[in-house]
C-alpha cells in the first residue's frame, strides 16, 4: 500500500524494502504474487532521484525468473531503466544497469 499510495519518502523507503527483501528466493515470489511490478515500474518513471534507484534495484533483485522478467517487460520498464542509465546519478546508472542485466537473462 505504501508503494501506491505513499507519500514520495514512503515510496522511496518501499522501494529500498522491497529490494532487500526480494533477494531472498520464497519472499520474492511473494512480492511477485503481491502485485509489487507496476507501482515500481511506477516509481523508475516518475519518483525521486534515491526513489528511482532503489526502484531500479528492486527490479534487478525481483527478475530473477523468466515469468517475472515477462511480467516486467509487459510492465514497460524497459524506457525508464534505459533514461536513468543514461541521465542517472552513479548510484542510479548500477541500479539500471544491474536491473537490465537480470532483465536480460534466459
Amino acid at each position: 500500500a505504501l508503494l501506491r499510495a505513499g507519500t514520495a519518502d514512503g515510496k522511496r523507503d518501499a522501494a529500498y524494502a522491497i529490494g532487500w527483501l526480494a533477494s531472498d528466493a520464497p519472499t520474492h515470489l511473494l512480492l511477485v504474487g503481491e502485485d509489487a511490478l507496476p507501482p515500481l515500474v511506477a516509481l523508475l518513471r516518475s519518483g525521486t532521484g534515491q526513489a528511482k534507484v532503489y526502484a531500479a534495484a528492486a527490479i534487478g533483485w525481483l527478475a530473477k525468473d523468466a515469468p517475472t522478467r515477462t511480467l516486467f517487460m509487459g510492465e514497460g520498464v524497459l524506457p525508464p531503466l534505459v533514461a536513468l542509465l543514461r541521465a542517472g546519478t552513479k548510484e542510479g546508472k548500477s541500479s539500471a544497469a544491474f536491473a537490465i542485466t537480470e532483465l536480460a537473462n534466459d
